[in-house]
């Protein structure tokens, strides 16, 4: 038997994550990276460098076709796979032209800023049935594993989710109609991961501030947010994040999800795990790179036309960008909101 012929691979968007998506193609054997889309074509060389310098051993960037239109780019090279890690504001077009050529896409979450878009891309998937998955990396954790190995037979009371880091210097990120906000860009990866353990989220009471990084140019996100969950099992939970501790060290659990069930505690995160019970404590690495592990399942999908091992599809990650925008909708109304409620 013959073996599989590997994956051409496209991206669009080469931003800073692309170089961390680009070095993982590059260390897959099923993976052949064959163009790349930005509308900005003078970011690209610095982007591969970028990605060669994360390989082990670091290598030269390899000569690899570029474009400064997607469409263009779709046409051209007529790739198997396209990866899409374009700003929050900037999705919509690229997914349906990805849509209309019949390409599977992996997409940077957060998907979208607005349900209405979303659905639709959605449902356009759905037409066409194309394998879709999305930058939840955390799912694929030997710690979520582990939590859910844990969980099966428990009920869970609570799940405490935490993101407490410094502001991304990237300009769109700190304005709210470009990037959604921190909860929705950046602490969706937390809320993504109480969804995958714990259930869907049935309502949220937000409050929001802007008090730390008042003198940041153009900012007008909150910098401070809490808000606490019921979840449609009946287990309660929260979000506690902040994007003033710049330049500040921060603990692992300063990020994460911890699970609170009978007897046990539980964190959970991306690079590792803590288990509490009585008679243990045990803290773990993971033995493998999540965000590998997302690229290859989603390459491997692909290939196969098979994708039950991806964990995150399309129309799961729009759930997490609803619960996100609830969030933020929570923190703007100073009332409960029901994320079904939202579309």
């Amino acid at each position: 038997m013959s073996e599989p012929s590997s994956v051409r691979v496209a991206m669009i968007g080469v931003g800073g994550i692309a170089s961390m998506h680009l070095a993982n193609l590059w260390r897959m054997p099923e993976a052949d990276v064959v163009a790349l889309a930005d509308i900005d074509l003078a970011r690209i060389p610095d982007t591969l460098r970028l990605a060669a310098a994360r390989m082990s051993p670091p290598v030269e960037p390899p000569a690899i076709e570029s474009f400064d239109d997607a469409g263009r780019m779709l046409a051209a090279v007529a790739p198997d796979a396209v990866f899409i890690s374009v700003p929050p504001f900037a999705h919509g077009e690229v997914e349906y032209q990805c849509i209309e050529a019949g390409v599977p896409m992996m997409v940077q979450k957060p998907v979208g800023l607005d349900m209405p878009t979303v659905r639709g891309i959605e449902r356009a998937i759905a037409a066409r049935g194309l394998i879709t998955a999305v930058g939840y990396q955390t799912r694929y954790s030997q710690a979520a594993d582990t939590a859910r190995e844990l969980l099966a037979d428990r009920t869970v009371g609570m799940a405490i989710g935490t993101y407490l880091g410094g502001m991304p210097r990237t300009a769109w990120w700190r304005v709210q109609a470009q990037s959604g906000g921190q909860v929705v860009e950046q602490a969706t990866h937390v809320v993504d991961l109480q969804r995958y353990l714990v259930g869907e989220i049935e309502s949220i009471h937000t409050a929001a501030a802007t008090r730390l990084m008042t003198d940041a140019p153009n900012l007008d996100i909150a910098d401070v947010s809490a808000a606490t969950f019921q979840f449609a099992n009946g287990a309660v939970g929260t979000l506690l994040n902040t994007c003033g501790l710049n330049d500040v060290p921060v603990e692992p659990w300063d990020h994460g999800v911890t699970i609170v069930a009978r007897d046990l505690s539980m964190w959970v995160w991306h690079e590792g795990g803590r288990i509490a019970r009585p008679g243990e404590v045990r803290e773990f690495t993971n033995s493998a790179d999540a965000k590998y592990l997302l690229d290859e399942a989603f390459v491997r999908a692909v290939q196969s036309g098979d994708a039950s091992n991806i964990r995150s599809t399309y129309a799961d990650a729009v759930l997490s960008l609803r619960a996100t925008l609830a969030i933020e909708e929570s923190a703007r109304s100073g009332s409960p909101v029901r994320p079904a409620d939202l579309g």
